[in-house]
């Protein structure tokens, strides 16, 4: 009996030994190392949590705030968010965070000489108060990814009707939603999303067919790459980015809007009369709008890497415009009128209207008519040549503005068949004000701008198919 009693005591102490072995390691290295055993095993009470910020530095008061910065470390770890700018001041001035009823229950400093010192604080806090607090980021998080995998079922829908970019679009708007608090699963975090958008667009091809360089004209199409057949995107909103020229020969960037709707191509047809004769037209994928609000949520790199990938799958359609009046002989006189109705001898709208049509290489040869009837005009032309630019400004008014003179001028500049006597094209009246130190000078200016313009309208209808 006593020797089964032994036994059974000697399995207890075993027990007792085995279940508490990991404390007593710890007490064991706190005695070695001639540290308070709270430092290692921290004792908590029913309904508290207790945390050991360490710090190192050279100065005492640093290794001070640095463990202040670890408990706050732990901290954001348990509740799931970042808390060091909320309560660093607070816990730093005051030892204490009211919010966890957090206050600072014991603090050890060890001199290590030369090395520095070795700050460690025990700080015990509300365990509800903390777990609040955790629950509310939890709950915030876990609405977070049911939004998030609402977004990517959408997601899934649009890549199965075809819809690619419908579904980059949406893999993008839960990369914002991820970005804006923590989540729980690698599928749900922001770098995961991004990379799924990157590689939807990487997949879609642009391929050009009956390309009419001479007229700008092509058919679009945009299919998804894959390994047995290559779809066509559905309602892909794409852009077509080219160079244009304005009325007053100011070059600029342009771009049109298209879309595939339910055919998954489009004809690309050059809308803009302005558009440069000999250019090329870039088609890419439109994601402006939601590129614009991923700036402002995603990291620089990850905006970088969607606008590269956009880049990267655009073609680019180069195209030489032809005239209608390519290979013909030309003509050209502009005559110039003062506000009193004379017959100037200036040249300068005629000088400006020619030097713009030869930017689309169309080569006129000035002349000087002294008729100002454009039936004698015509009459005097006939046989001279296969075509003629004619036309007339003059000034409509001029006033002075405090230390400038205005000057606007009116006129219109018709092509006319010559050996028909038709007219083929009329500007109708186009109006240019120009402005100067002096009246002459405006007066220029106006002549000027009315000979751009009027090359302008001209260039226009002499491309137009």
């Amino acid at each position: 009996m006593k020797r089964l009693c032994l036994k059974a005591c000697l399995v207890l102490f075993l027990s007792l030994m085995l279940a508490s072995c990991s404390s007593l390691s710890s007490l064991v290295r706190a005695q070695v190392e001639g540290l308070p055993s709270w430092i290692y095993s921290p004792q908590q009470r029913s309904g508290e949590v207790a945390f050991v910020g360490k710090g190192t530095a050279p100065v005492n008061y640093n290794a001070r705030l640095l463990a202040y910065e670890s408990i706050l470390d732990q901290i954001s770890t348990y509740v799931g968010e970042d808390v060091y700018d909320m309560y660093y001041r607070e816990l730093t001035t005051t030892n204490a965070i009211a919010d966890f009823n957090l206050t600072i229950a014991s603090e050890f400093t060890v001199s290590e000489g030369r090395a520095g010192f070795e700050v460690y604080l025990l700080a015990r806090m509300d365990e509800a108060l903390l777990s609040g607090r955790r629950t509310s980021v939890y709950n915030q998080m876990i609405e977070r990814e049911q939004a998030i995998e609402a977004i990517l079922e959408k997601a899934d829908q649009a890549y199965r009707s075809n819809d690619d970019t419908g579904a980059i679009k949406q893999y993008l708007q839960a990369a914002m939603l991820s970005a804006e608090g923590p989540v729980s699963e690698r599928k749900f975090e922001t770098d995961t999303l991004v990379d799924k958008a990157i590689s939807f667009i990487e997949s879609l091809r642009f391929s050009l067919r009956n390309q009419v360089e001479e007229e700008a004209r092509v058919t679009v199409y945009l299919r998804r790459k894959s390994r047995l057949l290559s779809p066509k995107v559905l309602n892909a909103s794409i852009n077509a980015t080219f160079q244009a020229r304005n009325s007053l020969s100011e070059t600029y960037s342009d771009f049109l809007q298209f879309n595939t709707a339910s055919d998954g191509y489009f004809l690309f047809v050059p809308y803009n009369q302005g558009l440069v004769k000999d250019g090329q037209i870039v088609f890419s994928l439109d994601l402006e709008s939601t590129i614009a609000q991923l700036e402002k949520t995603l990291s620089e790199d990850q905006v970088a890497s969607i606008k590269e990938a956009v880049s990267a799958i655009s073609i680019t359609f180069p195209y030489t415009l032809t005239s209608t009046v390519s290979g013909k002989s030309i003509l050209s006189e502009i005559q110039e009128f003062s506000q009193e109705g004379s017959l100037g001898n200036g040249t300068q709208a005629l000088q400006v209207f020619n030097q713009e049509l030869s930017l689309d290489d169309i080569i006129v040869e000035e002349i000087d008519l002294k008729q100002a009837d454009i039936e004698d005009q015509l009459s005097a032309l006939q046989g001279e040549a296969d075509l003629a630019f004619l036309g007339s400004v003059g000034v409509v008014s001029e006033q002075q503005v405090r230390d400038r003179s205005v000057v606007v001028a009116s006129g219109n500049v018709g092509l006319y068949d010559l050996e028909t006597g038709s007219l083929l094209f009329d500007t109708l009246s186009v109006e240019a004000v120009g402005s100067g130190e002096s009246r002459e000078e405006a007066q220029r200016v106006a002549f000027s701008r009315f000979g751009s313009i009027a090359a302008y309208l001209q260039s226009a209808w002499l491309f137009k198919r």
